[in-house]
């Protein structure tokens, strides 16, 4: 590619995100519209709850949302609706919030459980390490049956490793970052009519 194509490919891909949402570069907000038929469309039907829960579909576009617009730009979303159904601006408003907070705690318990499970997969890692360790020290014979525990324990030692630091690591990172985008990228969230 030579160096006019890469200009091009540049400034293609350099504000791109214009061609699709409202950019307020200004105040460095972009606003993402949401359009529904009725309130009740995104709410799961499945819960029995005190307080209705977003669906999960519309907890995904907020975190696409994340991904979609660059960094320097705080996200506001407005959502509307052709019925509210008997719900007030300031109703929505708070079950809103209500509900970013129930998703973020459910997702730091479901963290929180996966930290458990990548600790337990530490401590199977460091007893096959160890088991390896003893089988070559102390098995002094050479035979079929030592090699095959050495590379069994080899191999359960690193997948061990492997999947405890991916927990660890990369899961408790994109849990972070989601948390972190929702207190410092979140603008608001304004409910209107169609």
């Amino acid at each position: 590619m030579n160096k006019v194509e890469k200009r091009i490919r540049k400034a293609t891909f350099a504000n791109v995100e214009e061609e699709f949402f409202e950019i307020d570069k200004e105040n460095r907000i972009a606003t993402i519209r949401l359009s529904f038929d009725k309130v009740s469309d995104i709410f799961d039907d499945n819960y029995i709850t005190k307080k209705p829960i977003l669906n999960g579909d519309f907890m995904e576009w907020i975190a696409n949302a994340f991904s979609i617009i660059p960094s320097r730009y705080k996200i506001k979303l407005s959502v509307s609706f052709a019925d509210y159904e008997g719900y007030s601006e300031r109703q929505l408003n708070e079950l809103f919030l209500k509900n970013i907070i129930l998703y973020a705690k459910s997702k730091h318990g479901y963290q929180k459980k996966r930290n458990s499970l990548a600790y337990g997969l530490i401590a199977v890692g460091i007893a096959f390490f160890i088991g390896m360790l003893f089988t070559e020290l102390c098995w002094e014979t050479e035979s079929i049956f030592k090699t095959i525990f050495s590379y069994v324990s080899d191999i359960a030692t690193t997948v061990a490793f492997w999947e405890a630091m991916t927990i660890l690591i990369v899961e408790r990172r994109e849990q972070h970052s989601y948390i972190v985008a929702v207190e410092k990228r979140f603008s608001g969230v304004e409910f209107g009519s169609k």
